[in-house]
């Protein structure tokens, strides 16, 4: 029987040394912003413009993500599905192999949405994670779509259900920051096919480079056989007599 997915609480903290250092990076952001009144953000945001190029602030497609100026919610949002999705995936993946996704995937999108500029002409400056957020999720539900996730914290919802969701509030809820829906379907619906292809790929990047690293099945057959045991070890201290153990097998 396939086990329920659920907020990994009993995870080691040294499972997840990217996610991490991420948030704290996230963190530390936010506060600086919220004392300097959104001065961190004017540098680390990132403009898409055609004069950007000549701007040699090339650092912006790396940092954006980390900025959310004085909002809040944003903040919140991005660092709840980058501790419970991006921590997951990190434990599937291993820590290098998740940091070039999620930085790959800020790219793609600001990219995406900057081949639109010329014919648009809309200029939009992009902040906080964006399609990185739904990015995360699809990757999460293409390693396991019918994991329950509990959405809002209380709603059971399927990963693949959650998805479509998250693309879905990205493109109509977050038009604003994209400049117009048509570079909101584009970035969002390019990053989230890189995500798709990304996860689904069986490419080991160690083995590109000769170092046998194991590949994405290992490592993710690995991740279950973990989650298995300590499902395991969860049931057994919580019965009192060992027959207890096999009643769900019985029925």
């Amino acid at each position: 029987m396939r086990p329920r997915w659920s907020t990994p609480s009993y995870t080691a903290r040294g499972e997840t040394p990217a996610v991490y250092v991420l948030l704290a990076i996230m963190a530390i952001v936010f506060l600086m912003d919220w004392l300097m009144h959104g001065v961190v953000t004017g540098l680390l945001w990132w403009p898409l413009t055609p004069n950007w190029f000549g701007s040699l602030l090339y650092w912006q497609p790396f940092t954006y993500q980390f900025a959310h100026g004085t909002s809040f919610f944003g903040f919140l949002a991005d660092a709840l599905v980058l501790f419970f999705f991006g921590g997951s995936l990190e434990r599937a993946w291993g820590s290098g192999r998740f940091l070039f996704f999620f930085f790959a995937c800020g790219i793609v999108a600001g990219l995406s949405a900057m081949a639109l500029v010329p014919i648009l002409h809309v200029y939009p400056v992009f902040y906080s994670m964006l399609a990185t957020f739904a990015a995360m999720v699809v990757a999460f539900a293409t390693l396991d779509p019918r994991a329950t996730v509990l959405f809002s914290m209380f709603i059971p919802i399927q990963a693949r259900w959650l998805a479509v969701f998250s693309i879905a509030w990205q493109i109509f809820g977050m038009t604003g920051i994209y400049g117009s829906p048509a570079t909101a379907v584009a970035s969002v619906g390019i990053t989230s096919l890189f995500a798709y292809y990304f996860t689904a790929s069986r490419i080991s990047f160690g083995s590109l480079f000769g170092r046998g690293a194991p590949s994405m099945r290992e490592r993710m057959e690995r991740w279950r056989q973990k989650r298995r045991w300590r499902e395991w070890q969860r049931r057994v201290s919580r019965v009192e007599r060992p027959e207890d153990l096999f009643k769900d097998n019985k029925k």
